[in-house]
């Protein structure tokens, strides 16, 4: 049995008009706590409430639904981050889309302009595009992951070059002088950005950048163009030690090359990764990896897209920071 306003009251110790703005998503504008705002939501999701959309689309004039558009939703990150995002749009009364671009521009604006057509209520997006500012259909929308320096409002991103820069001083402190950056497409943003830092970690501790070293993997074949890096630069007359990974999909795909083929020079490598996996805990060479905060990436990209489709306004962006995990 569907539990009652009065009910959500009663044992949130609030008002039924109190719990009615809350949970159609108005209590910022009746200036209702965050903390009984959580209470009454708390309340709500422990008793099994569920809104009547339909209702409230109608007396709103919203679908009370927001988009997540990413370029591949297999990659366990972004994966991650849908789970997130679910939870924490559920909570106050959105269901979630998702979608995949494949890393192709059109694609993404083809995805946009049908959430539009559908009355899709805001997008949370990570680009493919190289100018995600360009052509972009008017609704809300949040940029995370990928986010270019002439944004500066609605977008939640992370420290990518510093993040670059302490991963590859990780190597260079475990005695690697030469470190391979394997990479996606240098045109994203967060990637230049991690590029940036890969090298100013080598100019700091007075290594030359070699360009033999570097190599940029095409997105829609990961896993060959991995194998087809690592065994190549294993090949040079003076082969890398240390490899910087830009995505832990490319590093997965690392250390599956070099158990495939190179088992006996495993242990004398070192890995490291921006992003985490649970298989790096007991991956063969060791990976240093980046762990990015997904709880909070996914709560405030949240939190600026219904902001932005309820009070029709936007907010400034953020940074936040990751954490090294040192194997």
């Amino acid at each position: 049995m569907k539990p009652s306003l009065k009910t959500i009251a009663e044992q949130s110790g609030v008002s039924k008009t109190t719990v009615s703005f809350v949970l159609n998503g108005r209590g910022d504008e009746k200036h209702i706590s965050a903390d009984t705002q959580k209470r009454v939501l708390d309340t709500a999701r422990r008793l099994n409430y569920q809104p009547n959309h339909l209702a409230r689309s109608l007396s709103m004039g919203r679908s009370y639904t927001i988009g997540f558009v990413v370029p591949d939703i297999s990659n366990p990150f972004f994966g991650k981050i849908a789970r997130l995002v679910e939870a924490k749009a559920e909570l106050l009364g959105y269901s979630v889309m998702v979608a995949s671009t494949g890393e192709r521009a059109k694609k993404e604006q083809t995805i946009l302009e049908s959430f539009k057509n559908r009355q899709i209520d805001g997008v949370l997006l990570a680009s493919a595009t190289a100018n995600p500012l360009q052509r972009m259909p008017d609704m809300p929308l949040v940029y995370f992951d990928r986010v270019f320096s002439q944004q500066t409002e609605n977008t939640v991103d992370i420290n990518n070059c510093e993040t670059a820069r302490l991963l590859t001083e990780k190597l260079i402190n475990k005695g690697h002088q030469r470190i391979a950056l394997i990479s996606l497409s240098a045109y994203l943003p967060n990637i230049k950005a991690r590029i940036k830092g890969y090298r100013e970690a080598l100019d700091k501790n007075n290594l030359a950048f070699d360009e033999h070293l570097v190599y940029e993997i095409d997105e829609r074949e990961k896993k060959k163009g991995v194998s087809e890096a690592v065994r190549s630069l294993l090949n040079l007359s003076q082969p890398p030690t240390g490899f910087l990974f830009l995505n832990n999909v490319l590093a997965a795909g690392g250390i599956w090359t070099m158990n495939q083929f190179y088992p006996e020079r495993v242990s004398g490598l070192h890995f490291a990764s921006f992003d985490n996996l649970d298989l790096f805990d007991f991956a063969w060479p060791r990976v240093t990896s980046a762990l990015q905060p997904s709880e909070e990436i996914a709560a405030e990209s949240v939190r600026m897209l219904i902001h932005q489709i309820e009070q029709k306004t936007v907010l400034k962006g953020v940074c936040l920071s990751t954490t090294i995990i040192d194997r």
